[in-house]
């Protein structure tokens, strides 16, 4: 009789410990932080700043972090994409859905007449030497530079004025 009900909730406890055993994360990602990428607009720095917190918004980021006074912005993690991210295989780029997630970090300083835009892409996976494709950081430059471009533009034979 004893051993009916111990055959019972064997099967019971069987189950419950492979449910706890399993809840347990095994790997965990790493930070990875690629290189800041550079542009310099004409601009003073507050035009560029809010360039930048415009391109991003426009863009589909959500800002986390703005400081206004340090002319910083970061944004929320999103996953990464197929052509976002890459990992060098063989001397070759492998592009591909990789579970890694990433966030841009932006900071406008003052240059010269104008201002210098930097933007870092950091990356959080579990597979390392994840790098950038940089697509995503050119394409907030393209905005921002559409965004600080002046209302009246002239072109000549040299380019836009």
């Amino acid at each position: 009789m004893k051993f009916h009900r111990a055959l019972r909730v064997l099967p019971v406890l069987l189950l419950l410990g492979s449910l706890i055993a399993c809840s347990k994360p095994k790997l965990y990602g790493s930070v990875q932080e690629s290189e800041a990428i550079v542009k310099y607009y004409a601009v003073p720095p507050a035009d560029a700043y809010r360039a930048a917190k415009e391109a991003l918004i426009f863009r589909g980021y959500s800002i986390k972090q703005s400081d206004d006074a340090a002319m910083t912005l970061e944004t929320y993690w999103q996953p990464s994409t197929s052509d976002s991210h890459y990992v060098l295989i063989f001397g070759k780029k492998d592009y591909g859905t990789v579970g890694s997630y990433y966030r841009m970090a932006v900071k406008v300083t003052p240059q010269g007449s104008g201002s210098k835009v930097s933007i870092t892409n950091v990356a959080k996976s579990f597979i390392t030497d994840l790098k950038s494709s940089n697509r995503e950081e050119d394409e907030v430059f393209i905005k921002i530079a559409d965004f600080t471009r002046k209302r009246d533009i002239q072109v000549t034979n040299i380019g836009l004025q």
